[in-house]
């Protein structure tokens, strides 16, 4: 039992830097060219199911931990953050449409 406590927990901490990987991923190009945000999505997608299949096959043919457990530690390693996450970016993206308005503002008056 401990063990496929400890894998959840490593696979819910690797979820957890994939989740900050896409977030950092999808940042950069909200700010260097907010008109291609929208393909981020695929790429984030890939990510995350690339990993889900690695623990998937880890988990297999190591059977060091319950193969439940370690998908569930990776899901919510990748979820639960991206509720934070997905906050910030918001509040980026409203800060760049704010600026945007303002320049725009300045330059009409």
């Amino acid at each position: 039992m401990t063990a496929n406590i400890i894998g959840a927990v490593i696979a819910a901490a690797v979820g957890f830097l994939i989740a900050f990987i896409n977030y950092v991923f999808s940042k950069k190009v909200l700010l260097k060219t907010p008109e291609k945000y929208s393909s981020t999505f695929i790429v984030r997608q890939v990510l995350q199911v690339a990993y889900l299949v690695a623990v998937y096959f880890i988990g297999t043919k190591t059977q060091i931990a319950d193969l439940t457990y370690l998908l569930v530690g990776a899901v919510a390693g990748m979820t639960i953050p991206m509720f934070f996450f997905t906050k910030k970016l918001l509040s980026l993206n409203d800060e760049i449409k704010t600026k945007k308005t303002e320049k725009e503002d300045e330059a009409d008056g």
